[in-house]
């Protein structure tokens, strides 16, 4: 059912929501110099381009702002606040919100218009989860939308090794499914409302962003006839500050803005979509499409140090590997240590390899296993896997010990139905979403929908092809599993912050660090998403070798030599380099009624509050 807010006085919002969005494309925006020269301040100006190109997005001069917010990605503010891995996506949700909408209206907004911005990390060729908080009823929803593997697929027909970057990677796309059905169950607003900005931004362009464009440059080579039309200029790529526009995926939005769900999964475009795909080699079919369903699960908690964080179950392994790195933290007390000190970081990075392992070894479709989740989230499980951290002796395991959980093969009747992103948003009523979208790699599987302008996942790879007892082996029908793990950490049963990362392998511990820093070291969201990185996420062979991917420039060369000294390799990954997550984060101080959106500098995130 819709939130109990009346839905006529949205007519009215909708008129100042079109006023507002034809106003924030009449003039520029001011860049602020980040990291990856990727970030947008909130102030006014103007941003020239080739193209004539120019965007708003205004707020008031005399806006508050947070301390240590170096690169200018965070906001303040009383109202509603929308966090994501674009300035002109932000915006884009805080007019939502600004028209009436709330928290789910204003995500499904982002998260589209983020599809039109950063088109090689997410879109409606992908999937995503998303963890909702309705005030009105103090619900706790998740919503997963992952893909689904082709029922026509079966085990060895794709070859790791050579169809990465094939229509052969592409699973049944969830995103519109989850969206819509999202702002079906829990907005507010109409369908139309919603998609208008992300329609608007894909027809009428915008200034092309930093991000994008060294994207479209390093992919250049993997780009078809058809993609070179749209992201190159008579086969000149796109360069920041340029006109771009992609209308090939402002009239497939539109098309879905007018026929909803039925348009994309049983419509006009699902037929085109099948031909395009079956024509390079995909085995999906318009039964695959008609029959896709996003799923509604029970959320996984776990306390921590006296708070309460809420994350996604499975088919994503990030939820559970986040509350158990959480739960060997607080095992061995990780508060007692300074924050990126040497028995900090020892005890972090001991208890993400831990996570990382358990995850991968355990997690997959719920609907084909019985997944031992309570056992690897307990606090128990978590005090027998902490006994591997040896604080006497401070070295880094080798290798991490499997542990013996059961999982139990199920026989489902039917099929149940680092290129990432993340938004968090805040309303006025009190609701908040923290919600992650993605294709996979970068440029999904490479391939295009002719005819439609955007690419599909890559997530037929990340099943197991190998082996036969792992609860991720690829079957037909069957939910890809993800590390994305947006969530909410609650406090006196409230909820004070919404947290989530891109990043593949590097989305949990991220998430961590956040939590840390917030809840144990008193910092203010953007000092904890600033705060240098340094984090074990690889995975070869099985396991988790002892190699940190560490911003290395940031961190003394006294504490690098003691980590050497653990037996960690260092992996020197640069300054604030989105190889160790990219952050979007909004969170809620009850006492003042303010609320604080932060942003990554590491992606070129940007928050935007009223």
């Amino acid at each position: 059912m819709k939130n109990s807010q009346c839905k006529t006085r949205y007519r009215v919002g909708a008129l100042v929501l079109s006023l507002a969005m034809c106003l924030s494309l009449l003039a520029g925006c001011q860049k602020h110099p980040t990291p990856n020269g990727g970030g947008s301040s909130s102030g006014g100006g103007s941003a020239s381009s080739s193209g004539g190109a120019s965007s708003s997005v205004q707020t008031p001069p005399d806006v508050e702002t947070m301390e240590g917010d170096d690169f200018g990605n965070g906001a303040v503010g009383t109202h509603g606040g929308v966090s994501s891995g674009s300035v002109y996506a932000s915006q884009a949700g805080l007019e939502i919100l600004q028209a009436g909408g709330n928290a789910v209206d204003a995500a499904v907004a982002t998260a589209f218009a983020v599809g039109v911005c950063e088109p090689w990390l997410s879109g409606i060729g992908g999937c995503g989860m998303m963890n909702i908080y309705l005030k009105d009823g103090h619900q706790y929803e998740i919503l997963e939308y992952m893909e689904t593997v082709p029922v026509a697929v079966e085990p060895g027909w794709y070859n790791p090794e050579t169809d990465v970057a094939t229509a052969k990677n592409a699973a049944v796309p969830g995103q519109v499914a989850g969206l819509l059905t999202a702002l079906e169950q829990y907005g507010t607003m109409s369908r139309e409302e919603v998609m208008a900005p992300a329609i608007k931004l894909a027809r009428d362009g915008f200034a092309l962003e930093k991000r994008l464009a060294d994207a479209i440059s390093d992919n250049y080579n993997n780009f078809s006839e058809e993609a070179l039309a749209i992201y190159t200029n008579d086969g000149i790529p796109y360069a920041e500050g340029d006109l771009f526009k992609n209308e090939p995926l402002a009239a497939t939005l539109q098309a879905i803005s007018d026929g909803g769900m039925e348009a994309f999964y049983t419509g006009d475009i699902a037929k085109k979509m099948i031909e395009g795909l079956q024509a390079n080699e995909s085995l999906m079919a318009m039964e695959d499409l008609a029959a896709y369903q996003p799923m509604e699960r029970e959320p996984i908690r776990t306390t921590y140090y006296g708070y309460e964080v809420v994350t996604v179950p499975p088919p994503s392994n990030g939820g559970d590997w986040l509350l158990e790195m959480l739960n060997i933290m607080e095992e061995k007390d990780i508060s007692q240590y300074d924050v990126n000190s040497p028995e900090y970081l020892y005890i972090y990075n001991e208890a993400c390899r831990i996570g990382l392992i358990d995850s991968y070894s355990y997690i997959g479709d719920p609907a084909f296993y019985n997944l031992p989740i309570a056992q690897m989230t307990s606090k128990e499980y978590a005090k027998e896997r902490a006994g591997l951290i040896d604080m006497d002796n401070m070295k880094a395991m080798e290798s991490v010990p499997f542990s013996d959980l059961p999982v139990e093969k199920l026989n489902p009747t039917a099929p149940e139905s680092q290129h990432t992103t993340h938004i968090a948003v805040i309303d006025q009523f009190g609701n908040i979403v923290s919600t992650t979208n993605t294709l996979g790699n970068g440029w999904g599987c490479k391939f295009m929908a002719p005819g439609l302008g955007f690419y599909y996942n890559s997530h037929v790879g990340n099943l197991d092809h190998e082996n036969p007892e792992s609860p991720d082996y690829v079957m037909p029908g069957k939910r890809v599993r993800s590390t994305i793990s947006p969530s909410l950490v609650l406090k006196d049963g409230e909820p004070i912050m919404a947290v989530g990362s891109p990043g593949s392998l590097a989305i949990p511990p991220a998430v961590a660090a956040i939590i840390n820093n917030v809840l144990l070291y008193n910092m203010n969201v953007q000092q904890a998403i600033n705060l240098p990185r340094a984090m074990a996420i690889n995975r070869t062979k099985g396991n988790s070798p002892a190699i940190v991917s560490i911003e290395q420039p940031r961190f003394d060369e006294a504490l690098i030599q003691q980590l050497i000294d653990m037996g960690y390799e260092m992996k020197d990954v640069g300054d604030y380099n989105m190889a160790v997550g990219g952050i979007a984060a909004i969170y809620l101080d009850k006492e003042s009624g303010k609320f604080y959106a932060g942003a990554d500098p590491r992606r070129g995130y940007k928050a935007l509050a009223y």
